[in-house]
């Protein structure tokens, strides 16, 4: 993810990126750098913003087409007013099958108002899908509260 000329003017400004694989045992760890991530940057939505991002997760990685992913990438980066979070999903090179792997806006669709998206779509002031770096990605952004 490229930083823009304003993020690299602002001196608070924070950029974190964690790389984990897609595998059960990384997901408390997923939370807890996320919510400490949030909560560290004053996010008063801490706690949505950690449940958004299990979702993204969790939502695609447990779903049988998700298997095609070997990891996720998370980016935490803060500009005016807001903490975005980007998850990049990174197909396995080396895997067989499809190189793109599935649709994850598809994937977190699936199951109507009890669908991960829908309960996204209600944690986040804003949420794109999209691809990064040749990688399907979703962003999600809260707000932050006012520098005092």
């Amino acid at each position: 993810m490229a930083v823009s000329d304003a993020e690299r003017a602002d001196p608070s400004a924070v950029r974190l990126e964690v790389t984990l694989p897609c595998d059960t045992r990384f997901r408390a760890l997923r939370d807890s750098v996320v919510e400490r991530l949030a909560c560290s940057l004053g996010c008063t939505a801490a706690g949505a913003a950690t449940r958004a991002v299990t979702l993204a997760t969790s939502g695609v990685l447990d779903h049988p087409a998700g298997s095609v992913y070997s990891s996720v990438a998370i980016t935490f980066t803060t500009g005016p007013g807001a903490l975005t979070i980007r998850v990049r999903y990174l197909v396995d090179p080396g895997a067989p099958g499809p190189v793109s792997g599935p649709a994850v806006q598809r994937i977190l669709s699936e199951g109507g108002g009890d669908a991960p998206l829908a309960a996204m779509r209600r944690l986040a002031s804003r949420l794109e899908f999209g691809r990064v770096d040749g990688a399907e990605c979703c962003t999600l952004v809260t707000p932050l509260p006012a520098a005092t």
